[in-house]
């Protein structure tokens, strides 16, 4: 007689978060998190180049949220001229809804701007943190101008109030927007990852 034949066990590896990363300034993996459960501030440094930045971090908050943090505050610079760049494109289709999201990005990138230029230790100019601080409520007005068009678009659209059009199905192939392949071409952010 035979025996019975036991199934195999298959594991499964875990993949852990890392806790070293690679520097976007050098280009070496020698970026690492310290002090994140000590304080509100964790310092981000690049052992290779010695590229460091304070973050705010949590409680909850983990050495790859604190890397986020950082790489979004290292790359605001060129987020902030591709949307400024980006924005000339929505306006000319009409896009309000795309408008909005840009300018909401663009104020916080300013308000950011503006808390960097206060915390520079040597010498803080003032006119830079006003000039920041004048464009991100500028963007701000210009988000709710976008977000009133959007509105008065959709209102124009066809949102019908009569009992015919409540109860009858709409064709939503005409909401979907095609999309031109110049336009992923042009937007520098299409090859970032």
């Amino acid at each position: 007689m035979g025996r019975r034949k036991r199934k195999q066990q298959s594991y499964k590896r875990v993949k852990k978060v890392p806790k070293i990363f690679t520097c976007p300034n050098c280009g070496e993996k020698s970026v690492k998190v310290e002090n994140i459960r000590k304080s509100v501030i964790a310092t981000v440094k690049c052992g290779h180049c010695g590229l460091t930045r304070d973050v705010l971090v949590n409680s909850i908050s983990e050495p790859v949220d604190a890397f986020g943090d950082f790489i979004d505050i290292h790359y605001a610079d060129q987020e902030l001229q591709r949307l400024e760049k980006r924005i000339f494109k929505l306006k000319k289709g009409n896009e309000w809804g795309e408008l909005t999201l840009s300018y909401s990005i663009l104020s916080d990138i300013c308000r950011f701007k503006a808390d960097e230029a206060l915390e520079e230790k040597d010498n803080v100019n003032l006119d830079e943190v006003n000039k920041w601080k004048i464009r991100a409520e500028e963007y701000k007005r210009l988000e709710k101008d976008a977000l009133l068009q959007l509105d008065s678009l959709e209102l124009e659209k066809g949102i019908k109030t009569d009992e015919e059009s409540l109860f009858t199905e709409h064709d939503e192939t005409d909401i979907k927007k095609e999309k031109k392949i110049e336009d992923i071409f042009d937007d520098p952010g299409f090859l970032e990852f």
